[in-house]
């Protein structure tokens, strides 16, 4: 199949769609890099092996670039395919996506996260897009994209609810700087306890490196003197919760202190 669609509309689909892969594919990168998928499996040489979530989410990122490639395709005059490919690359994100979608209902954290954090690389897509829309001739372009935006987004923080409640630190960490972000700021006690939780997960699992680098962007994030801050501080710094955390001292127990203090 040839497209005779005009020049001027190819180049400007061609560049939004390229933009749009160019940011799923970065943030892809960065996500999976800051954070990776708890618990990965090692063969016997101590290579990793992928898991079968890991496996879902590469057939999806490979399908996605077969879904752009083919859009960017019939937009060419010179290009000639068919929409086969196309159509098929789209039912294997369908697949994949149910597939992530179900083994999360089922109580798999890892997959809700992954499943969270691709809604959320698309709907960080359509942001990007719906700015980037400027065509005064088709003014509902950005509407539907908003609206594309918006339930994404409430598809995202669904799955990444559902794996921070079963303690999954990437996913608490994600959340939390998501809805950290936020101007203004509606609920920072869930940022504080979201923070926290990833903070605890990863020294939990032993990645101290994780851990700190959950602990600075919460000290960036959240008040100093949050109750749940100083509290996450001595985790990371002293690796001990504190017995009773904001307890009165009462005079009688003080004096009783400075007595067996004294020489």
């Amino acid at each position: 199949m040839i497209a005779t669609r005009p020049l001027r509309w190819g180049l400007a689909l061609a560049l939004a769609l390229g933009c749009s892969l160019l940011c799923g594919v970065a943030l892809a990168n960065t996500a999976h890099d800051d954070h990776a998928p708890r618990g990965k499996a090692k063969s016997g040489k101590g290579a990793p092996i992928e898991t079968e979530v890991q496996r879902l989410v590469h057939r999806y990122d490979s399908a996605q670039v077969v879904v752009v490639k083919q859009q960017l395709c019939l937009l060419a005059a010179a290009c000639v395919t068919d929409e086969g490919r196309l159509l098929d690359a789209m039912e294997t994100v369908r697949v994949v996506l149910q597939t992530l979608a179900e083994r999360a209902q089922a109580g798999d954290a890892d997959a809700a996260y992954e499943r969270g954090l691709l809604s959320l690389r698309v709907a960080q897509s359509h942001a990007g897009r719906s700015w980037a829309e400027t065509d005064a001739q088709f003014p509902g372009t950005t509407s539907i994209l908003r609206r594309r935006w918006a339930q994404e987004t409430s598809t995202a923080q669904q799955f990444l609810s559902m794996a921070s409640a079963a303690g999954h630190p990437q996913a608490c960490l994600v959340l939390a700087e998501h809805l950290a972000s936020r101007v203004p700021q509606p609920e920072p006690k869930l940022v504080s306890r979201l923070f926290r939780c990833a903070v605890a997960g990863f020294t939990e699992l032993g990645d101290r490196a994780s851990a700190v680098n959950a602990f600075v962007k919460m000290r960036d994030t959240v008040k100093p003197n949050d109750p749940l801050m100083i509290e996450t501080h001595s985790l990371i710094y002293r690796n001990t919760l504190p017995d009773r955390p904001w307890r009165r001292v009462e005079p009688a127990e003080a004096l009783a202190v400075r007595k067996q203090a004294t020489p």
